[in-house]
């Protein structure tokens, strides 16, 4: 454990190498190959692959060459060498089927479906986790241990629909449900029974589902639901989930959020309404956050938008001290009016107090913005749930 933690670790700060020489120090071979598979993520280099080959080979039982197939198989999709990853897939299953107890097999089913999973092969991954549970119920007669490996594959079920960034996700759900709901776990059934309604709403109503989640304080659920929206949705709830987090002085979570909205605007190819762009970057100035609202103002398309927006930020840096970055942002106004007019009231200092509508705190809201409120929120209670980890992606049995 102290050697997948180092691994984490080094390649958290890109040391690749001292991540790589971490790995090669694990002795159990499957866990090594995973590790491997996270290192190959991260740094994608033959030497990587050639050290999973390895410890592929090494490898004698037949459940655990089954998994250790599989993992091969998803490192391979992950380095777009689709072909050869199936040819990996194909040698797991066959492998796999060639076992003779139920419950080994269902397990290794498992383990090899989730790997489906986190390739992409959802319809796949689907079917064979279906047959893992077969084989599992027809094995609970002959042996008690087939009821946890149950257990195990509803987490690991439950844990991949979580993972899944579309409404295929709730048929993963309803699987894990039904598995839960057949041993009798009448809470874990439950807890996922109302996760599919919700995920339902969300795919029919969409953003204003989500949006409510936030209103009421269920961030935590409401970060796992904005998967269900279209990506241009998304990155507009992410972003609200932003100023919710800078709201209730949780600047590190609410940067870490900010950050991935930015990506999906800037990385993918649609762009949010530049209106509520604006209305949420102003929201963030009320509160006294000035490098959200900056940023926002480079992703509006609108000049006339955007240079209003820069001039808002430039007035509020006056109003807290800065007057050096106040007048740099200015310079940098692309609509000439705007920035004439933002230059002349930094030189007369008039943007002192209230004048451009941007109280430090507080404040009306801009159209399409939720209406703020002022007590703390607390963030609702979570689902009683097992304790026990789920199986990991692709351990062996």
């Amino acid at each position: 454990m102290v050697l997948v933690e180092a691994v984490e670790l080094y390649l958290s700060k890109g040391d690749y190498k001292n991540a790589l020489n971490n790995v090669l120090r694990i002795e159990d071979p499957i866990k090594r190959l995973l590790a491997l598979t996270e290192v190959l993520t991260a740094f994608p280099r033959d030497e990587v692959l050639a050290r999973m080959f390895e410890t592929l080979n090494s490898i004698r039982g037949k459940p655990e060459k089954a998994v250790a197939y599989s993992v091969i198989g998803r490192a391979l999709y992950s380095l777009d060498r689709d072909r050869e990853a199936e040819v990996y897939f194909e040698r797991a299953l066959e492998t796999a089927q060639s076992l003779r107890s139920p419950r080994v097999k269902g397990e290794v089913l498992a383990a090899i479906a989730r790997n489906l999973v986190l390739s992409e092969r959802y319809g796949d991954a689907l079917k064979l986790f279906r047959h893992s549970v077969e084989l599992l119920q027809t094995a609970r007669g002959l042996s008690s241990y087939a009821t946890e490996a149950l257990i195990k594959v509803a987490r690991l079920v439950e844990r991949s629909a979580d993972e899944i960034p579309n409404e295929r996700a709730l048929d993963f759900y309803r699987l894990a449900r039904d598995i839960y709901s057949s041993i009798f776990f009448s809470l874990q059934a439950k807890h996922l029974e109302n996760k599919i309604k919700l995920a339902e709403e969300v795919l029919k109503r969409g953003k204003p589902a989500v949006e409510g989640l936030i209103e009421t304080g269920e961030v935590e659920l409401a970060i796992e639901m904005a998967r269900f929206l279209p990506l241009e949705e998304r990155a507009v709830v992410m972003l609200e989930l932003s100023y919710w987090f800078h709201l209730h002085e949780q600047p590190k979570l609410g940067s870490r959020v900010f950050d991935d909205a930015l990506e999906m605007v800037l990385v993918g190819k649609f762009k949010p309404w530049d209106g509520e762009i604006a209305a949420i970057a102003r929201r963030f100035l009320r509160i006294g956050s000035l490098e959200e609202p900056l940023t926002l103002a480079g992703v509006i398309r609108d000049e006339k938008l955007s240079s209003e927006l820069l001039g808002e930020v430039a007035l509020a840096y006056a109003r807290w001290g800065d007057k050096a970055k106040a007048r740099s942002i200015a310079e940098g106004i692309m609509d000439e009016s705007v920035k004439n007019r933002v230059l002349k009231e930094l030189e007369g200092g008039s943007y002192v107090g209230h004048e451009q509508g941007l109280p430090l705190t507080g404040g009306g809201e801009e159209r399409g913005a939720f209406p703020e409120d002022d007590r703390a929120r607390e963030v609702q209670g979570e689902v009683e749930q097992e304790g026990s980890t789920a199986a990991g992606e692709g351990d062996a049995p």
